[in-house]
């Protein structure tokens, strides 16, 4: 047993004082303090910039002109005066041409003219035409607005009741007895990319710890020294306790900056449901990231002790990889979709090498019956400690495999041998 703390601390030890773990983990650190402290640092320049602001910019002015005689002036200029609250509205004389009107748009007397033909049909007048210019979209619905409210007037309502009818307000209360996929689905989404790259992340590492201690040949002197499961199980927890430790502490630096700006995110949906999240969700994501770590980090070690050389990692790794990105890439889908609950997503939960990603998506967006959330981790729970039995096993006999790469047919070969020797 001594010798298993002894391999897991000194693998731990290795990742903690690595430069690359360092940097990497200062500058996540780093970015997550920047991003969210960033409004509070712009709202002290603001404010110190206010002292010696230029004064505002002065409101432009749109003319108006009625050439069809609706004779509903006041309404016009009310109607059109709330639409386009940045701006002045001018009421022009309807006798004025339409080339006078030109000329003084085109000196910039006016930023724009509306000139109304009948209820339903206008002359927009501008000098130049902004990419952006939403003018001609404001005055529809106005044009649209001011139209319905003369006919209803017409009918017999007086102006106040078109108005009224008009402008009614539907109220609605929703009562959700689930979850809220909405709120949800931000801080699913980038848990679900954290576990991603994490898993592929460490997992290679192991992969390429392993096939580095066999091309030195320290591994054959480890494997006289402990047993298989204790290097293997060592490595594999040593590893998974950095990531799990870096993870903590980017997310932990994430959640104590947003505390200390909470106030300035107040209006950042997105934001507050990041890191407004439940703290179940929290838990889950710890479990689900320790348990889908280990899974695959046992079936990297395994191919990692298969290679001869860390140019092979790739190769070898390749199938197991791609199972990865399959997962990642069903879940992500069904999150799109809305359908975590889909009967690809539920068959999912209960496979151990998707289970991780699926069952999580599930548990966070949706509603589990606890019994499935149960039977989902026990199945990976053992699936997990088999596979790294296992996979001790190949590390044992990977150690006299030297030369090429063995063949797919080889690899299961070695599994048969291991399970009949199991």
């Amino acid at each position: 047993m001594s010798n298993f703390w002894n391999i897991m601390k000194f693998e731990l030890r290795t990742y903690l004082t690595r430069k690359s773990f360092v940097i990497l983990t200062v500058c996540l650190v780093l970015v997550m303090g920047a991003v969210l402290f960033y409004p509070r640092i712009s709202a002290g320049f603001a404010a110190q910039g206010d002292e010696a602001a230029p004064p505002p910019e002065e409101r432009t002015t749109l003319a108006l002109q009625d050439a069809a005689n609706l004779g509903q002036r006041e309404t016009l200029i009310s109607l059109f005066g709330a639409g386009f609250a940045d701006q002045n509205i001018a009421y022009l004389d309807p006798e004025l041409s339409l080339e006078e009107i030109k000329a003084q748009v085109a000196s910039g007397e006016y930023a724009g003219a509306i000139v109304l033909l009948s209820p339903t049909e206008y002359l927009y007048v501008v000098d130049d035409l902004g990419m952006y210019d939403a003018t001609t979209n404001i005055a529809d619905e106005l044009m649209t607005q001011f139209y319905r409210q003369s006919a209803l007037t017409q009918l017999g309502l007086t102006p106040e009741q078109a108005q009224s009818v008009l402008n009614v307000q539907i109220t609605n209360e929703t009562i959700q007895t689930g979850k809220n996929q909405m709120s949800s689905f931000f801080y699913t989404y980038i848990l679900i990319f954290a576990l991603y790259f994490a898993i592929l992340m460490y997992g290679q590492f192991v992969a390429t710890s392993v096939a580095t201690e066999k091309s030195s040949r320290a591994m054959e002197v480890l494997i006289t020294a402990a047993r298989p499961t204790q290097l293997m199980f060592g490595k594999v927890i040593g590893s998974g306790l950095a990531g799990l430790l870096q993870m903590t502490l980017i997310l932990g630096s994430g959640f104590v900056f947003y505390q200390l700006n909470q106030s300035f995110w107040a209006d950042n949906m997105i934001v507050t449901s990041i890191f407004g999240m439940p703290l179940s969700i929290l838990l889950y994501t710890i479990l689900f990231f320790v348990l889908g770590f280990f899974i695959y980090a046992f079936m990297y070690g395994a191919l990692g002790s298969l290679a001869t050389r860390t140019e092979d990692i790739n190769t070898l790794t390749l199938p197991v990889t791609f199972l990865f990105i399959i997962a990642f890439f069903v879940t992500m889908f069904s999150m799109g979709t809305g359908a975590v609950d889909n009967p690809l997503m539920v068959a999912c939960s209960y496979i151990p090498f998707t289970s991780p990603m699926a069952m999580f998506t599930r548990i966070a967006m949706g509603s589990v019956p606890p019994g499935e959330i149960i039977a989902s981790i026990a199945i990976l729970l053992v699936s997990t400690v088999a596979i790294g039995y296992l996979a001790a096993g190949i590390y044992r006999m990977g150690v006299l495999l030297y030369g090429n790469p063995p063949k797919p047919r080889e690899i299961l070969r070695l599994l048969r041998q291991n399970m009949k020797k199991a």
